[in-house]
């Protein structure tokens, strides 16, 4: 006996199960699918710096900022030094000031800085900077900056950039020069002498000792505070002449009717700090010619 074919009604009755149950898994795929969307995914930490060459002795500043991913009582942001030879971070550095924080920045020992957050809800924003300052004596080197969000625990430590610190020694090339002019008449006739010490760089010169040799035995008068003087010698003594400047003094060489013939006084610098990489220009010389009270020249 032959099956009696199926009606259309009937082949769709058949197929509404597997269509109703192929939209409910689409649904709730659908859901699943918002809900992994809607999950906040918050970043932790960023850092960036002014440079990532500093020289020893000068500073360099880390801004950070970031999104807790979860709540976290008693945060702070870390620092280290990563792959280097120089030590840990709070060895070389000093903190200069920081932004950012709730409570004191403080060193670490044996790791690092540390910028305080306090507490920080799950998806609370956080930001702040911290500037450290390389000690003088930091030999050059490179070290990894790492950085970790500190709390509950705390994030994984991140690396960021190399930092490269240099340590060119401290130098200062000192010019001396040394001009002089005549005043003659009867009324207290003199030679005038204006003796300029300049920095050339590169750094500032902290110290620097410049001595004027006169004739022998003969004395200045009108002399500069910065300078001293003995029978046949002047010293002057400056500090902190900062490149590009001058340090300025003054005397007089007094001319007696006997003063006839030539008069020559030089000055050389005879100590500094830092170091002078150009001995060149540390002595300069002028000669004045006498031929009286109310005749001379200086050459």
């Amino acid at each position: 006996m032959k099956r009696s074919a199926s009606s259309p009604n009937q082949s769709l009755r058949s197929r509404r199960p597997a269509r109703v149950w192929a939209l409910c898994v689409a649904f709730l795929l659908a859901v699943a699918g918002m809900q992994f969307a809607v999950a906040p995914a918050y970043a932790v930490s960023h850092i960036s710096v002014s440079s990532t060459t500093v020289a020893a002795g000068e500073t360099l500043t880390i801004d950070f900022n970031g999104t807790a991913d979860t709540p976290r009582s008693g945060a702070g942001e870390n620092f280290y030094a990563g792959s280097t030879s120089l030590g840990s971070l709070d060895t070389f550095t000093t903190i200069e000031s920081c932004t950012g924080n709730t409570g004191p920045c403080v060193e670490v020992e044996g790791f690092g800085p540390r910028v305080p957050l306090g507490d920080l809800d799950g998806g609370q924003a956080f930001s702040g900077s911290i500037t450290l300052r390389v000690d003088p004596e930091t030999p050059a080197g490179t070290f990894v900056l790492r950085y970790q969000l500190y709390a509950n625990g705390g994030e994984a430590t991140a690396d960021g950039p190399v930092i490269t610190v240099t340590n060119t020694p401290a130098e200062a090339d000192l010019d001396v020069r040394l001009s002089a002019q005549p005043h003659l008449g009867i009324l207290v006739p003199h030679l005038s002498y204006t003796l300029s010490t300049r920095n050339n760089g590169p750094d500032t010169a902290t110290t620097a000792v410049v001595t004027v040799t006169l004739p022998a035995g003969k004395t200045v008068t009108d002399l500069s505070t910065s300078c001293t003087s003995t029978p046949g010698t002047i010293t002057c003594t400056y500090e902190n002449i900062a490149d590009g400047a001058d340090a300025v003094s003054t005397f007089r060489l007094p001319i007696g009717i006997l003063d006839i013939g030539s008069v020559h006084v030089t000055a050389a610098r005879t100590a500094s700090s830092p170091s002078d990489p150009n001995t060149v220009n540390d002595k300069d010389g002028t000669t004045c010619t006498v031929l009286s009270i109310v005749l001379a020249s200086c050459a």
